[in-house]
């Protein structure tokens, strides 16, 4: 490595290599805190009101909450990803889309089974 050409090669290398690590550490940040979300939804049925949730996500944990009034639920088999969001139990199942906070609760525990549809955002943002 002695030739000025294998030198600046090498420095090249280095800088590129910098700058794709700096690039993919912005498509999966790191996020320290869990994420409050508020989610306004409608039922897939006529009669019933629309309801809201709030939705508690914590990347590092890997951990899933959801809060319907007195109703604190603490999902299972939780993926969490850049692009999406998802947990369930055998009562209920969450999918979040992280572009457009559009968000999907299916409960399994009523006869018959219900689908609700709605959008989020930040809890932080309520406050704006």
């Amino acid at each position: 490595m002695n030739s000025r050409s294998d030198k600046l090669h090498l420095r090249q290398k280095i800088l590129t290599s910098a700058a794709l690590l700096g690039w993919l550490s912005c498509l999966h940040p790191t996020e320290a805190a869990p994420i409050r979300l508020h989610c306004v939804l409608s039922s897939s049925s006529a009669d019933t009101k629309p309801g809201e949730i709030d939705v508690t996500f914590d990347v590092e944990n890997n951990s899933l909450t959801v809060d319907r009034g007195a109703q604190h639920s603490v999902l299972s088999h939780v993926t969490i990803s850049t692009i999406s969001i998802d947990g369930y139990t055998q009562a209920m199942s969450v999918g979040i889309d992280r572009s457009s906070w559009s968000i999907v609760v299916q409960t399994y525990t009523q006869d018959p089974p219900t689908a609700e549809f709605g959008v989020c955002k930040p809890a932080a943002a309520d406050h704006s």
